[in-house]
């Protein structure tokens, strides 16, 4: 999930606020939809890279049931549904002015340049390399990266949504089967296959933030949390991590659904 989810609060002076705007003007000014766009591509890549390789009818299936899959206009259309109305104009007007202040640019320029598949090798390895430093060689641009990952709940947020989507695939596969299960039977055998999910995503959500801004100055960087923290800012990253769960979650169980028809399990 890119970090592009930022408010304008009065820390830069001379700024005018802009006027209010709507949801999908918001998301279009922050990079959201560039985010939406990678995660289709991201979730065949992971299925891809998983040890073994699948056998060709899996692959086969996987392709067809990713046709239509996770399309980012139909998401961003049904978070944006799901988001209307959940906040104020002043809200959405603060939103606005942070997204078109020259530091906003920079941070949203920043997060959808690293989001492009050409830099996702490099955001791995370069951000794994540069937090392996931190601790030693800047122990303060470390901790100030915990906190902007606390300011958006990053952890407790991608570990929900994994579990919900992986919830909603694995209960549409069983069922496909022949084989349903009850809920609490579903989850544990879920948490048996997402062991360390949590560790994961924390470990990832590091090693993005210190690639990304790795250029930024401490600065700036104490700035855009600031933005992270407060209250516009908080509410509408609650409202977008609820909305977007719900839409990921809905499109993680029409895949399971095709996926299965695909393998010849059930009939469409």
């Amino acid at each position: 999930m890119a970090l592009v989810l930022y408010c304008l609060v009065p820390l830069i002076a001379g700024t005018v606020a802009a006027p209010a705007q709507t949801i999908g003007e918001i998301n279009n000014a922050n990079g959201f939809h560039e985010m939406l766009m990678g995660i289709g591509p991201g979730f065949t890549a992971a299925v891809k890279s998983a040890p073994g390789t699948p056998p060709q009818k899996v692959q086969d299936a996987l392709a067809a049931a990713m046709e239509g899959a996770f399309d980012p206009e139909k998401m961003e259309a049904a978070i944006e549904a799901r988001m209307a109305d959940k906040l104020s104009a002043r809200d959405l007007s603060e939103l606005a002015s942070f997204y078109a202040s020259p530091l906003g640019r920079r941070v949203t320029a920043l997060e959808i340049q690293a989001s492009s598949p050409q830099a996702r090798e490099a955001k791995k390895i370069g951000g794994a390399k540069i937090l392996d430093e931190l601790p030693s060689r800047d122990p303060a641009r470390l901790a100030l990266y915990r906190k902007m990952m606390d300011d958006i709940s990053a952890v407790d947020t991608g570990e929900a949504v994994g579990l919900n989507m992986g919830y909603a695939m694995l209960s549409e596969m069983l069922g496909a089967a022949g084989k349903p299960l009850p809920d609490d039977q579903v989850m544990a055998l879920l948490r048996k296959q997402t062991e360390g999910l949590r560790r994961d995503i924390a470990n990832d959500a590091m090693e993005s933030a210190a690639y990304i801004y790795r250029d930024m100055s401490m600065a700036d960087l104490k700035l855009y949390e600031a933005f992270l923290a407060s209250p516009a800012g908080s509410r509408y990253y609650d409202q977008m991590q609820v909305a977007l769960g719900a839409v990921m979650t809905d499109e993680a169980r029409s895949f399971g659904h095709r996926f299965f028809v695909a393998l010849g399990y059930r009939k469409a």
